[in-house]
């Protein structure tokens, strides 16, 4: 089958968008749907909350310095965690099963915990976004590290590389990759992260509006900011995804 051209597969993508929005307009308009918003609606809702009134707006660059902090300190830990577990032995041998679990535990369920130890602080929220994002990182950096081929770092020994060119030049150049995809992944984990938070642990600016706007019915108010979300989260991704091609 022929390749399309990057012309043809983008208009391509855009027809189909075009198609479902028009679709899901005419739909929502019909007599009789009360619970769906036309798309129409939820754009003049996000004019005006993003750029008129700008409640979204404050409301969702609060929840991201939450969603920065607690993704940059994931990063801090899980990068270096993850080489750790995958060049020391002892270490692989104690952390792997605990890594492993808590990647797979719906981590949503410590929301109450975080609570008791943090309180009604920032300092929470900031918390479980670094618990949503640390282990992808972690295990990511972990596998990248644990699978650069022997024959390099005996190649580098033999020609007399020490400790920081050996770590540094073949471990990191050879790893690198699969730590960034850790850290693309950790991304839309973050801003995930950075929702539960608003909705799990207390609700101030984004979790309120959310929440308002589901409590009383408004569905436009409700799609626009989950639509500004997935946005955010596809930013985010997006951002780590450039870094990536360009240090690759």
């Amino acid at each position: 089958m022929t390749a399309l051209s990057p012309r043809r597969r983008w208009a391509l993508r855009t027809l189909s968008v075009l198609v479902i929005l028009a679709a899901w307009e005419l739909y929502a308009r019909l007599p009789g749907v009360f619970l769906l918003a036309p798309p129409t609606a939820v754009l003049g809702v996000l004019v005006t909350d993003l750029a008129v009134e700008r409640t979204l707006l404050w409301a969702l660059l609060s929840a991201l310095r939450n969603a920065v902090a607690g993704y940059a300190l994931a990063v801090g830990v899980g990068v270096p965690l993850g080489a750790l577990v995958a060049l020391w032995q002892p270490a692989r041998d104690v952390l792997d099963p605990i890594l492993d679990a808590l990647h797979a535990t719906p981590l949503v369920a410590l929301a109450p915990v975080i609570l008791i130890w943090f309180g009604l602080t920032s300092a929470a929220k900031v918390f479980l976004v670094f618990v949503f994002a640390v282990f992808v990182v972690t295990i990511n950096t972990r596998a990248g590290v644990a699978n650069v081929p022997s024959g390099l770092t005996d190649a580098a020994r033999v020609f007399g590389a020490g400790a920081p060119t050996l770590y540094g030049e073949v471990y990191l150049r050879y790893a690198l990759p699969q730590v960034l995809t850790g850290l693309r992944l950790g991304a839309g984990r973050a801003v995930r992260g950075m929702v539960a938070a608003e909705l799990f642990l207390f609700a101030d600016d984004l979790g309120a509006y959310l929440i308002d706007s589901g409590a009383t019915f408004d569905i436009a108010r409700l799609f626009a900011g989950v639509a500004s979300l997935s946005v955010l989260g596809v930013l985010a991704v997006g951002a780590i995804a450039l870094v990536e091609a360009r240090l690759t």
